[in-house]
């Protein structure tokens, strides 16, 4: 499957301070992207730089093979973004909001934003001040679903809406352009959201990428070890990748990406009373690359 887009060794500093660092990734037609981190951990930073509103100081961005500079606007044409506070025209009434997105994009599909439009059942004759905060999002997805983009970048749009439009997000829009070939990016600290539409994570990490793999492997390969000792616990494990470790008296409570055999075999090698081991959810797992434990990097 050929690249839509790809990131370089991309790097960003304000001043002395170092905000994104050696950023690589790769983004392939039809899939659904999500970028985790703390809050000033740079993903709103790559977003901007990757719809040119900010330059990067050091990588590369390629689209469709081709080095994109920063100043450069033609490409825009076939990507869309949101951010977490859109900005629109608030004198605007809601359709012609929608004319006048559409006349820069040659592949405005009316169609599709003619259903959308009524599903979603936004009044054509509203002014964009009266809207509420979800149905601004809605807007803006019908914009941007209008204008079939090859790429959607999603800044945590959906912070602060209810849980039935959030919902309705994501299981009416974002798998519906997925399934169209769109690819999208998508940023956001609620880490639930991304278990119902993710294809592919990324954790950044004090300005790195520490995680980039298919959500399937990051479940499948993530697991919570719980051990009992008959006497005082380790204070290591024999086990690559351990990326927490709580330890009391004779017990001891492990993350360990990845789970596979040479991890079995560490664990049968000690002396235990009791084992268990298990799968953890999305956001237990996040919480293991960037707590206070010993995080593996670059987990590819």
């Amino acid at each position: 499957m050929s690249e839509l887009l790809k990131v370089a060794e991309l790097g960003k500093s304000f001043g002395r301070r170092r905000v994104l660092t050696d950023v690589s990734f790769a983004v392939e037609p039809g899939r659904v992207y999500g970028f985790l981190g703390r809050n000033g951990e740079g993903k709103t930073t790559l977003a901007r730089i990757l719809m040119g509103i900010i330059p990067a100081s050091r990588g590369e961005v390629l689209f469709k093979g081709k080095i994109v500079k920063f100043g450069d606007s033609e490409y825009k044409r076939e990507i869309g973004y949101i951010p977490e506070d859109p900005f629109f025209y608030g004198g605007m009434k809601v359709g012609e909001f929608l004319r006048f997105n559409g006349s820069f994009y040659p592949r405005w599909n009316t169609a599709r934003v003619r259903t959308f439009f009524e599903t979603l059942d936004l009044n054509p004759g509203a002014r964009i001040k009266t809207l509420s905060r979800g149905e601004k999002l809605q807007l803006g997805f019908v914009a941007a679903i209008g204008a079939a983009p090859d790429i959607l970048i999603l800044d945590d749009p959906t912070s602060g809406l209810d849980v039935p439009t959030r919902h309705d997000f994501l299981r009416n829009i974002i798998r519906d352009l997925a399934e169209r070939g769109t690819a999208v990016l998508f940023a956001t600290h609620m880490i639930h959201e991304l278990e119902r539409v993710a294809d592919h994570l990324f954790i950044l990490h004090g300005g790195r990428i520490i995680l980039n793999r298919s959500f399937e492997d990051v479940k499948a390969l993530t697991r919570r070890v719980r051990l009992w000792f008959d006497g005082e616990a380790p204070e290591k494990l024999p086990v690559e990748g351990v990326l927490s470790l709580h330890r009391e008296a004779g017990r001891l409570e492990a993350v360990v990406f990845p789970w596979n055999g040479a991890a079995e075999e560490g664990i049968r090698s000690l002396s235990l009373i009791r084992t268990e081991i298990e799968p953890l959810s999305l956001e237990e797992i996040f919480v293991g690359f960037v707590g206070s434990g010993p995080a593996r990097l670059d987990a590819k």
